[in-house]
């Protein structure tokens, strides 16, 4: 019999990839991937118009949660969401 191999709950799959894609589609943010510090893609928001990431995405068992990259409030959560559609849009209503 062969080995079973388990991929951890927060993996980002080409699945949510696509969620992510769509949900960003006609936001005010970019989606990028990057690889993090452990050298695995991870996604990232840039507020359109700005130069660097506002909120790094992370995958949690309820949905995502975005981390926020600004200055203030670096590696605070800014936001959770059950579906990518509904993180995006309630970052979308924060004011700048």
């Amino acid at each position: 019999m062969g080995s079973i191999v388990r991929f951890p709950g927060d993996l980002v799959t080409e699945h949510d990839r696509r969620r992510l894609k769509a949900a960003a589609d006609g936001s005010p943010f970019d989606l990028e991937f990057r690889k993090n510090g452990q050298g695995v893609m991870a996604p990232y928001l840039t507020r359109c118009g700005h130069m660097r990431p506002s909120f790094r995405l992370r995958k949690t068992p309820e949905g995502w949660e975005a981390i926020s990259l600004g200055a203030e409030e670096t590696g605070m959560v800014a936001a959770q969401g059950r579906s990518a559609e509904e993180l995006i849009r309630d970052l979308g209503q924060r004011p700048v």
